[in-house]
C-alpha cells in the first residue's frame, strides 16, 4: 500500500492486490475513514486489471489517524474472500455463516 503524500495535499492512496477484484463490489465497499469512523469523501478508481485500487480524497488530507476499511466478504473474481476459506461448503455446515466483520488498516497522515 502506498502512503498518501502529506497533510494538506490530495495525494492518492493506492493498494495493490495480488488478484483482480470484483470491480463494482470493490468500488462500493472498500473505503477510507477518519479516526472517528466517518467516511472520507473521495474518488475511487481500479486499474491494472482491477488489481490497483486508488483513493484520492475530495479535500486535502487532514493530520491524524485514518483507516482503510473493507468487509471480510470482499471477493476476487473466483469468489474467494478473507471471511471464509474457499473450500467450505456453507450448505453442509449450516451453523457456520459468513462473517460480517471488517478489516481496518491504520493510515497515519502527517
Amino acid at each position: 500500500m502506498s502512503k498518501p503524500r502529506k497533510v494538506a495535499t490530495r495525494g492518492g492512496l493506492t493498494v495493490i492486490f495480488p488478484e483482480s477484484l470484483d470491480y463494482a463490489l470493490s468500488k462500493r465497499v472498500i473505503l477510507v475513514t477518519d479516526e472517528t469512523g466517518k467516511r472520507v469523501a473521495g474518488e475511487i478508481s481500479l486499474t491494472d486489471e482491477e488489481r490497483h485500487w486508488t483513493f484520492v480524497p475530495t479535500t486535502p488530507w487532514v493530520r491524524g489517524k485514518h483507516f482503510l476499511v473493507t468487509p471480510v466478504t470482499i471477493e476476487d473474481l473466483a469468489g474467494n474472500n478473507i471471511g471464509k476459506p474457499f473450500d467450505v461448503d456453507l450448505f453442509e455446515d449450516p451453523q457456520r455463516s459468513p462473517s460480517t466483520s471488517t478489516v481496518k488498516i491504520p493510515i497515519d497522515i502527517r
